[in-house]
């Protein structure tokens, strides 16, 4: 049964993973040149500002470099959109049922094979490849430093999941208020997640509540571990692991009742 379930994941991730260049290659290189062009110009702007001779409250420019290019490389899995959303517009979410798998491991496979897979190779490893000819280091600060931040990696992708699922349920509480929740979701993300800029440089101490915020788990958590602005890496590891205890269980249980009042159009 677990070989059936495996070997289903596979398969949905490698067709949703050719699905994405089914359309025009030119839309979607144009997108990852988009992609680029913006980290680009971000690197300017934190260049610009230590020429200009502006504080970085102790952190140095090679660590935010770090931190800004890892945040653009990992940011499908920073910013975890399965289809679900989507899906429920467009009235497909019917054939998830259908499929010799639960409809959330279902989703999850797609989103590694429409939005990873594809980013990936095309950008985020091109990127770190040639990010040293644009006087950036790729690597964690220590060796230690990259273990602690791909377990956190880990926990964001799960906690990324856990809360799709959430937005989802409030999509379908929203009788398919699928723009409405997609909008909420982009809004709070920019914002709390940290993943454009760290927290440490957010006024008023507001960057140690959002740190202890789901959104700061995802995005701040695993990029401050790996350019080593952040020390206390047990406790950031300690607060993910607690925000995914208690968003999955809530994800499950709230996305099982609002199944009941799912209406879907389309197919």
């Amino acid at each position: 049964m677990k070989y059936k379930v495996l070997k289903s994941c596979y398969a949905t991730i490698i067709m949703s993973a050719k699905q994405v260049f089914d359309g025009n290659i030119l839309t979607i290189t144009g997108e990852y040149f988009i992609k680029f062009i913006q980290f680009i110009m971000l690197t300017l702007i934190w260049k610009s500002l230590a020429k200009d001779g502006k504080s970085f409250d102790g952190v140095e420019l090679s660590q935010i470099l770090t931190y800004s290019l890892m945040s653009s490389i990992l940011k499908p899995q920073l910013d975890i959109v399965t289809p679900a959303t989507s899906a429920l517009w467009e009235g497909s979410i019917i054939g998830r049922y259908t499929r010799p798998m639960s409809v959330i491991i279902s989703l999850i496979a797609e989103t590694i094979g429409r939005y990873w897979i594809p980013v990936f190779l095309f950008y985020g490893l091109p990127l770190w490849v040639l990010s040293p000819l644009l006087g950036i280091n790729p690597f964690p600060v220590s060796f230690f430093n990259g273990i602690l931040a791909f377990i956190s990696l880990i926990l964001s992708i799960s906690l990324g999941f856990a809360l799709d699922l959430l937005f989802a349920s409030f999509a379908i509480r929203l009788k398919n208020g699928c723009w409405a929740a997609t909008r909420a979701r982009e809004s709070i993300y920019s914002l709390l997640s940290g993943a454009l800029i760290p927290f440490i440089f957010f006024p008023w101490g507001l960057g140690k509540v959002f740190t202890l915020l789901p959104f700061g788990s995802i995005g701040n958590a695993p990029l401050t571990i790996y350019t080593g602005i952040e020390n206390e890496t047990i406790k950031i590891i300690g607060i993910q692991i607690f925000w995914n205890i208690v968003l999955w269980i809530a994800g499950i249980k709230i996305f099982i009742k609002s199944e009941e009042r799912m209406i879907s159009f389309g197919g």
